[in-house]
């Protein structure tokens, strides 16, 4: 069964395929922000949606925020 959507740390985000050119890409889910992602493989967005996350945590913590899922971090 295929996934709805990539899941790291508490942080749910989308799959979205371009039937254009058949890339990937998505954004985190329930978050103020618009944080997105893209790949060529699932590999790769699930990678970048990774990252995606760990830049929106980044940037809440210099901003003296708590991130929105912060009892799921380790």
């Amino acid at each position: 069964m295929a996934q709805k959507t990539l899941v790291h740390m508490g942080y749910h985000g989308t799959i979205e395929v371009d039937t254009s050119d058949y890339s990937l890409h998505g954004s985190i889910l329930f978050i103020d922000e618009k944080f997105v992602y893209s790949g060529q493989t699932f590999e790769e967005l699930e990678y970048n949606f990774q990252n995606a996350v760990k830049n929106h945590i980044h940037l809440c913590r210099q901003q003296g925020q708590e991130p929105p899922f912060s009892d799921e971090l380790p």
